[in-house]
């Protein structure tokens, strides 16, 4: 019987692909090269042995590892790994009397700290852009190699390479109202009830507020999907206005954040990817379309229009068919275009989102800024 020394590496530089390797090393063979190896019979069924190792660089919600390493009449000479964080375990995976002369069968499992009572939540009235709280949440993943690895175990070194794989995914999901559909009024009075329906549970929101759905669990496994149906009710009476159906769909080894921004007759959405694979937490920027501009309206003003104040017309498209009188104040429009027929009179400033077109003069050095929400 031989010791077999199993080395867990971590390998740089990988991303959406990490393999762990396992080196496998015979050890405390001093006068065995070439010699005739004897295997004692053992019973189907291994005695169960668990050894601690120090975790590294693997991932914190890895809670053990067990590694399985048959012959060919089934005899088990794997071992049970438990990870441990303070430094007090070995460094190296170790599995004691695997023969050699012989093809041994390997294969590799691991459970996960995390409990599955994670689950699926659906939270109403919360910031729906600061998801940091849900993405912080250590994921629920178990990995396993896809199908046992079979090598010759002979004198000297050896070296078996096991893919470490999950079916386990993660799904972050936020909705919130477009910005010009959240209030009816200065005062902050509440227009219009979001509200998310997910099989038998169901959250609102109103204002600036928002629905967080999360899913991460034994269930949370690759191509299963989730519904919602959403609904946008008429804060004073009650009746629904709009409704949409979204589906989304767990993705192996992969975090989701979806974003979704629902107005009167659109809903925007946006996706976040971070990868998880064995080795790194790989988090990559996409589109986030929850500030962007919904479908803007021709707003027409007849004559010369004088500023009292600073306004701002959100998702419109300003027609002044006249003078624009700035009177030192600030005409802000976020999402749309401005058009002046007359002249455009400073001082104060003017901020557009497309287009600013004067056919008169500009007049009195107004501040002009081109920027959109």
């Amino acid at each position: 019987m031989k010791k077999v020394l199993l080395v867990l590496l971590v390998v740089a530089g990988l991303y959406s692909c990490e393999r762990d390797v396992i080196v496998i090393v015979e050890d405390d063979c001093d006068n065995c090269r070439g010699a005739k190896v004897s295997l004692v019979p053992q019973p189907q069924s291994r005695v169960q042995q668990r050894s601690d190792v120090n975790r590294g660089t693997l991932y914190a919600w890895i809670k053990d590892i067990t590694v399985v390493a048959t012959d060919d009449q089934g005899v088990d000479y794997g071992q049970d790994f438990d990870l441990v964080d303070d430094n007090s375990g070995a460094d190296e995976f170790l599995l004691e009397d695997v023969p050699t002369g012989q093809i041994i069968d390997f294969s590799a499992s691991s459970t996960s700290v995390t409990n599955d009572h994670n689950g699926q939540s659906l939270v109403g009235d919360t910031d729906p852009n600061n998801l940091d709280s849900f993405v912080n949440l250590m994921p629920y993943a178990e990995y396993a190699t896809d199908f046992p690895t079979s090598q010759y175990i002979d004198n000297g070194d050896n070296l078996v390479y096991l893919e470490m794989n999950t079916d386990h995914g993660r799904l972050i999901s936020s909705f919130q109202l477009a910005s010009d559909i959240q209030y009816n009024n200065d005062q902050g009075v509440a227009q219009y009830k979001l509200v998310v329906n997910r099989g038998g549970s169901s959250a609102t929101a109103t204002g600036d507020l928002g629905v967080v759905s999360y899913w991460n669990g034994s269930t949370s496994v690759d191509s299963q999907e989730q519904t919602f149906s959403i609904e946008l009710q008429n804060f004073t009476t009650g009746e629904v206005v709009y409704t949409r159906t979204i589906t989304e769909a767990i993705v192996a080894s992969t975090s989701t954040t979806n974003k979704y921004v629902v107005g009167l007759d659109f809903v925007d959405s946006s996706t976040v990817e971070v990868i998880f694979s064995w080795q790194i937490w790989d988090e990559e920027d996409g589109v986030d379309e929850t500030a962007s501009c919904g479908p803007t309206t021709t707003m027409n003003i007849s004559g010369s229009y004088s500023l009292t104040g600073d306004e701002t017309f959100d998702a419109s498209d300003l027609v002044i068919s006249g003078d624009l009188n700035l009177n030192g104040h600030s005409l802000n429009v976020p999402c749309g275009s401005i058009t002046v027929t007359g002249n455009l009179n400073g001082g104060g400033s003017v901020n557009y989102c497309t287009t600013l077109t004067v056919v008169g003069n500009t007049q009195n050095n107004p501040t002009i800024t081109n920027d959109c929400n």
